[in-house]
C-alpha cells in the first residue's frame, strides 16, 4: 500500500536539485524522499514480512481453489457446450472457479474474484454497439464479452489462451508445476455463461503476442482490461491490439500512484513475475504513454478510482483509457 505526494519544480525555481531517491524503512513502514530540477515527491509504503505473509497465504489459498475447481473440470475440454439439462445452472455455477461476477436469471450470480458490475459505468460505454465488431482480449469468464452483445455488437469474439501453461509464468515456476496443474484448461466458466444467455460470442484460443490482422481480422472496437501487468511483453501486447483495431480500444489496467512522484518522468517497478504472475506495476504517465507508442493516434483517460477483490478493501488503483486510432 502506498500514498505519494509530489510538488511542483516551481518551488525550487533557480535552485539546481539533485537529490537521489532516499528513504528510510521500519517494521515495514517506508518513508522516500527525492528530488532534481524536474519536481520532488515525498512517498509512503507499508511493507515487510508480516505484510508480505499475509498476501502470500491469501494467494496460496487462491491458487489452490483454482486449482481444485479446475481439477474437478480434468478431462472437459474448454469449448464444448455446456448442456444445461444436465444439471441445474447453480450446480454448473458451483462446478469451476470464477474469476467475474456474472449475473443470470432467477437471482443466481457467480463468485467471482472480482465483481465489474459496480463499476461499469465508470467506462463510458457506448449504450449502443450495433454494427460493430468487437474483440475482447483476455476474456477468461467473458464479462465484456457479453456486455458487448448485450449493448448490440454485430460480432464479438473473446480471445483467451487455452490454460496456464500458455501465461507469462516464470521459467522456474513452470518447472515446478504439477502434471494437473499443466493440465488445466480455462473456458469452463466462460462455456457455462455461454449457454445460459444463449449467447452467440465466440471463444477463441489465441495468445495475444500472436494477434494480427491475418489471425481473425480487424476490429471497430477492441477491449483490454487488467492483464498488462501480468504479461512480460506489454509493448507487444498493445501493439498488436492496435494493429487489429480499426475505431478505438477501451483499456484498463492498476497502477501505482506511488510512482507518479517526480511529474513527467515515467516510472514502471520491475517483480519480475512474482505473487500471481505480476511483472510490472505502472506510473498512470506510464501507462499512457505505452498506449500511446503502441500505434493510438490519441489517448484519453476516461476515468481512475480505487477497486478491490470481492470482500477486500479497495486499494487497488484502477485507470481506463480509451484510445484512438
Amino acid at each position: 500500500m502506498s500514498m505519494a505526494l509530489l510538488f511542483s519544480s516551481s518551488l525550487f525555481a533557480g535552485v539546481a536539485i539533485a537529490m537521489p531517491f532516499r528513504k528510510v524503512s521500519f517494521l515495514g513502514i517506508t518513508l522516500g524522499v527525492t528530488a532534481d530540477k524536474y519536481g520532488a515527491g515525498f512517498s509512503f509504503s507499508y511493507d515487510g514480512a508480516l505484510w508480505k505473509k499475509l498476501t502470500a497465504s491469501i494467494q496460496r489459498k487462491r491458487r489452490k481453489q483454482m486449482v481444485d475447481k479446475h481439477a474437478a473440470d480434468a478431462g472437459k475440454s474448454s469449448s464444448k457446450p455446456v448442456l444445461m439439462n444436465q444439471g441445474s445452472l447453480e450446480e454448473h455455477i458451483n462446478s469451476t472457479y470464477w474469476y467475474h461476477t456474472l449475473h443470470f436469471k432467477d437471482g443466481l450470480s457467480t463468485p467471482g474474484q472480482f465483481d465489474q458490475n459496480p463499476i461499469l459505468a465508470r467506462y463510458c460505454l457506448p449504450e449502443r454497439l450495433d454494427g460493430k465488431r468487437v474483440l475482447d482480449v483476455a476474456t477468461f469468464d467473458g464479462f465484456w464479452a457479453f456486455e458487448f452483445e448485450r449493448r448490440g455488437a454485430r460480432e464479438v469474439l473473446a480471445l483467451d489462451v487455452e490454460g496456464p501453461a500458455d501465461c507469462d509464468y516464470l521459467p522456474s515456476r513452470m518447472a515446478k508445476a504439477t502434471e494437473e496443474e499443466l493440465s488445466i484448461k480455462f473456458g469452463r466458466g466462460f462455456a457455462i455463461a455461454k449457454a445460459a444467455y444463449h449467447s452467440s460470442v465466440k471463444r477463441v484460443i489465441c495468445n495475444v503476442y500472436d494477434l494480427s490482422p491475418e489471425t481473425f481480422g480487424m476490429f471497430d472496437v477492441v477491449h483490454s482490461g487488467d492483464f498488462l501487468i501480468h504479461l512480460n511483453n506489454p509493448v507487444k501486447a498493445l501493439q498488436n491490439i492496435a494493429k487489429v483495431c480499426s475505431e478505438y480500444a477501451i483499456i484498463s489496467d492498476v497502477y501505482d500512484p506511488g510512482l507518479d512522484v517526480m511529474g513527467s518522468r515515467k516510472y514502471i517497478q520491475y517483480h519480475g513475475g512474482h505473487n500471481d504472475v505480476t511483472w510490472w506495476s505502472f506510473s498512470l504517465s506510464a501507462l499512457r504513454a505505452m498506449i500511446e507508442d503502441a500505434g493510438f493516434s490519441r489517448v484519453e483517460l476516461i476515468a481512475n478510482f480505487a477497486y478491490g477483490q470481492r470482500g477486500h478493501p479497495e486499494n487497488m488503483h484502477h485507470a481506463v483509457f480509451k484510445a484512438y486510432k
